[in-house]
């Protein structure tokens, strides 16, 4: 691991269909959330999501987890 310093944190995905990244993307989108797709990067099941503030994060976090509760 090489230590490092951003502004944003790169959000891993299962492959469990319903819970990919692509998935999680669409529905965050859908909340107005604008994370980036990383497909381009080679991490195709990851999101990146710059750090903003308190309140932009929390609701990412919150939008995650809905998402990771949803069926």
């Amino acid at each position: 691991m090489t230590p490092s310093v951003a502004n944003f944190v790169l959000i891993h995905f299962p492959l469990e269909k319903g819970k990919t990244s692509a998935e999680a993307d669409a529905f965050l989108t859908k909340r107005g959330l604008v994370l980036r797709a990383l497909n381009n990067y080679g991490l195709p099941h990851a999101l990146r999501m710059t750090i903003g503030t308190e309140e932009a994060n929390r609701l990412v976090v919150d939008g995650l987890r809905d998402f990771m509760a949803a069926k």
